[in-house]
């Protein structure tokens, strides 16, 4: 059976023992029996963070897209420490070609970042929802 089957039904089961237990709990008295019952939602909320296969696919895609910005973004930043100045008294060409190159590769570098800050804000949401999960608190 796919583990994917595994994860809906125990996943169900659990939401169908939390609801039971959440009734079983309101019978009591309020003040309690909302405490508690708020403590079975943050134990369910925490499950549903630290089970939930898309929540920790995106997790793992966000971090491999970091990585791999972060490498290109210091190749670039090695090509452009590179000082790719023509030689003294090398035709003006040289020097306006190793110009465009340069802003070339800076405009890229600025594309690479602006990427790279989505993608970390987009990380920090998913982890900020796994926090929230894990400490029972709202954003």
């Amino acid at each position: 059976m796919d583990t994917d089957f595994w994860i809906s039904v125990i996943s169900t089961m659990v939401g169908v023992a939390a609801i039971g237990v959440a009734l079983w709990i309101a019978s009591r008295s309020s003040r309690e029996a909302k405490q508690q019952i708020k403590a079975v939602y943050n134990l369910l909320d925490v499950f549903v963070a630290a089970q939930n296969p898309a929540i920790m696919e995106a997790k793992q895609k966000y971090e491999q897209q970091l990585a791999e910005l972060d490498e290109k973004i210091d190749e670039l930043t090695e090509k452009l420490d590179i000082e790719n100045t023509p030689p003294p008294g090398a035709p003006k060409i040289d020097f306006f070609e190793a110009a465009l190159e340069k802003k070339a590769l800076l405009e890229q570098m600025e594309g690479l970042i602006k990427k790279h800050d989505e993608t970390q804000l987009q990380l920090d949401l998913i982890n900020a929802y796994i926090d929230k999960a894990k400490k029972g608190k709202t954003l």
